[in-house]
Formats: structure tokens, C-alpha cells, sequence
């Protein structure tokens, strides 16, 4: 019985001895191929993690060593499979970068939905993974698994940079768009006439990456008098932060809108919740009459409100500028952009106002005040129904004052 205690005890001793020399052996394969991986040596670093695992196939660092590695390989079943095994409700915040850069370089969709459905569990309520798998998802040209994983944000709040790539991700989903519009402009008795104005507006919107090309044909008759005004109008987007529009405009024969007109403005992000707007607009009328105005704007994102606040000055007319102030607001239903109720508030009438801007040879010391009150709701996921009436109290020079109502409609159908 002696005799088998100590066999015992030496049996025991050896196996102890042997399990610290392999992780010994163990621990220097790491830092091998840890030092070949910082050289960029993959191929020989996973040689050795190989040899690691197969020696200690619980050995965490090894295996979170051998996903980057075979990342940097291209090797994505083999990531995929480690991740798997990594990840688990304890761990997923430890390993969420390598999960998003696994979905950013997996290379077909079915490789990409075989590894959403095993991360997904763990992910259901990061956004950044939801809008890396809808971004990946489109470059893939799967846009019925992008639409997909879209929907499961509907109803979740965004800041300013996801919902910019929420946005941009649903325009490569569908990169054309038709829109209708018809507005009414009454005047009330305080005007000599109280015919009301009417403008019907057809647009056709191409979405070319992030970027918009849009072309649009206004009818308008104002009391006796139509006329038709031709616009082309991109929003080219150069970064994140930093994205442009311009419009150019013509007509024929009128005697209200512009013979030609061009319109420019830069948006920067300067925070991440702050975006600023510079710009100008220049039209040309009848009898050699031309009108230029500046542009400057502050937009704000707070929760699902969206604040912005412009001012336009000029045209400058019997040297004193007329100015255009106005603060409009939007409340976001839900994550979808096109879902929102919108107010507008404002003195004086802006050149981006092509149905009723007539400042040209108005008083500057005549004072205007409007209101607008609208709604945008999408219907389902293809159409977009608009809505708005406002108010506008205009000062006259007979010294009275004149009030006006208007009601507009709208339609966009993407496809």
C-alpha cells in the first residue's frame, strides 16, 4: 500500500511538471506569434497560434490572436468560427470590434447572414452593429436582407450620424424618386384681387451613392398671369461631416419667376450634434433686375426634435437689404426621416420660397410675419404623403395689412 502512494504522488509530480512546461510552451507560442503579427508576419504567426490551440484550446488570448490574424489573412470562415466560439452573453462587449470589422469584410451575403444569426443574440440592441449589417448588406446588393434588418430600427432613436447613415443606406435601396406637389395661396380682403395663386410642382430625384440629383418643373399661376420654371438641384456629399446643394433655375417669358437663377450652400458638421449652413442665391430678372442674398444657418439634433434656425439678407434695395428670418422645427415619429411633424416660424419671405418670393421692388421697411404647420408621413416603405397650411401677415403700403392662407399637398414614390 506504501508502495502505491508514492507511485501515486510520482505519477501525480510528473503530469503537474508536464502541464507547466506546455504552458510554458504554450505562453512562448504566444508572444511569438504576437510579435510576428505586430511585423504583419501572418502567415507565420498563425502557424504557431495553430500549434497553440492545439495544445491549449482554451487559451482566450491565443484565439482572440488567431481572429485578427486570420482577418488580416482573409481567411473570414476561419474568424467567424473563432468568434463563435468567444462570444457569449459575458463577452460580447470585449469582442464587439472584431465582430463589426468581421461584418464589414465578410465577402457574400450568405456568409454574412450565416454570422449575423449566430452574433445577433448577443447584438440586438446595438445600432452600430444593425447599420454596419445594412451597409454591408447593400454593398453585397442583398437589399431584401438590407430592408430587413432596416425595419428593426423603425422605432429606435438616433443621433445626427446614425441617422445620416440610416439615411444613406435606405437611398441605395432605393435610388429613384418621383414626387408631386400642389400648393393654394389665397389672399384675403385686405388685397386689391383675392384670386388665389396656385403651383403645381413634378420632380424626379436620382440617389447616386450619398449623393441626390434631382430635376424639377413648377407650373404657377398667379391672378391673371402663369409661367413655368425649370430647376436642376444636386446634394453632393463630400464626408460625414461635410456636404453641399446647388440648384440651378431658368423660365421663359415671365414676369415673376427668374429668367435664371443659381443657388449654392455648404453644410458642416462642426459637433456631433451641431451643423452649420453658408451659402448664397442670386437670381436675375426681367429689365436687367438682378437680386443676391446670403445665406447662414444652425441645425441642432436633440432626441428626435431637429432645430434649425436661417437668416437670409438681401437683395439690397434703395441701399438697405431685405431680410429673411425664420426658425423651423421638426419632430422626428419615430428613427424613419420622412416620418415627422414640422413648424416653421419666420419674418420677411426667403429666396428659397420660389412660389411667393417677390421681394424685387418691395419696400424693405414693409414687414412680414408667417407661420407653417405640416406633416410627412411614409406609407409603407415605398411613398411618402405630405402636408402643411401656414399664414402669412404681410405689411402694405397703403398702410394696412394683408393676411394670406396657404395649403400645400405632396407625394414622393420611390422605386
Amino acid at each position: 500500500m506504501k508502495r502505491l502512494i508514492i507511485v501515486t504522488i510520482i505519477l501525480f509530480s510528473g503530469f503537474i511538471l508536464k502541464a507547466q512546461e506546455a504552458k510554458v510552451d504554450v505562453d512562448s507560442l504566444y508572444f511569438q506569434a504576437k510579435k510576428l503579427y505586430t511585423t504583419k508576419s501572418y502567415s507565420e504567426a498563425l502557424v504557431k497560434l495553430n500549434e497553440g490551440l492545439l495544445i491549449a484550446p482554451e487559451y482566450i488570448d491565443i484565439r482572440v490572436l488567431r481572429v485578427r490574424v486570420a482577418q488580416a489573412l482573409k481567411y473570414y470562415e476561419q474568424a467567424s468560427n473563432d468568434l463563435g466560439l468567444l462570444v457569449n452573453a459575458n463577452t460580447f462587449a470585449a469582442y464587439r470590434s472584431l465582430v463589426i470589422r468581421q461584418v464589414t469584410t465578410t465577402k457574400t451575403s450568405e456568409a454574412l447572414a450565416s454570422f449575423a444569426e449566430k452574433m445577433s443574440p448577443y447584438y440586438s440592441d446595438d445600432i452600430d452593429f444593425k447599420l454596419v449589417l445594412i451597409e454591408t448588406y447593400v454593398k453585397l446588393d442583398d437589399h431584401e436582407a438590407a430592408k430587413a434588418v432596416a425595419k428593426t430600427l423603425n422605432d429606435t432613436p438616433l443621433n445626427q450620424e446614425e441617422n445620416y447613415r440610416y439615411r444613406v443606406s435606405l437611398k441605395r435601396l432605393n435610388k429613384n424618386q418621383i414626387s408631386v406637389y400642389h400648393e393654394t395661396l389665397s389672399f384675403l380682403d385686405d388685397y386689391p384681387l383675392t384670386k388665389s395663386w396656385n403651383t403645381s410642382q413634378v420632380e424626379y430625384t436620382r440617389f447616386v451613392g450619398a449623393h441626390s440629383i434631382s430635376a424639377r418643373v413648377s407650373y404657377s399661376q398667379r391672378f391673371f398671369d402663369n409661367a413655368l420654371l425649370y430647376e436642376l438641384e444636386a446634394y453632393p456629399v463630400f464626408s460625414k461631416k461635410l456636404y453641399g446643394f446647388i440648384n440651378l433655375s431658368t423660365s421663359a417669358k415671365s414676369n415673376f419667376f427668374q429668367n435664371f437663377g443659381t443657388s449654392a450652400s455648404i453644410f458642416y458638421g462642426a459637433t456631433k450634434w451641431v451643423e452649420v449652413e453658408a451659402g448664397f442665391r442670386y437670381f436675375s430678372f426681367n429689365n436687367n433686375v438682378d437680386a443676391l442674398s446670403y445665406v447662414f444657418g444652425l441645425t441642432s439634433y436633440v432626441d428626435k426634435f431637429y432645430l434649425n434656425a436661417r437668416t437670409f439678407i438681401g437683395p439690397e434695395i434703395n441701399n438697405k437689404f431685405v431680410q429673411n428670418y425664420q426658425l423651423n422645427v421638426r419632430y422626428y415619429l419615430n428613427s424613419n426621416s420622412e416620418n415627422y411633424l414640422y413648424f416653421r416660424v419666420g419674418t420677411g419671405i426667403s429666396p428659397d420660397e420660389t412660389t411667393r418670393f417677390t421681394q424685387i421692388g418691395i419696400d424693405p421697411n414693409l414687414n412680414s410675419f408667417y407661420t407653417t404647420l405640416g406633416l410627412s408621413r411614409a406609407i409603407g416603405n415605398r411613398y411618402v404623403l405630405q402636408g402643411s397650411v401656414g399664414y402669412l401677415s404681410q405689411e402694405l403700403t397703403n398702410n394696412k395689412t394683408g393676411n394670406q392662407i396657404n395649403a400645400a399637398i405632396g407625394l414622393k414614390y420611390r422605386f
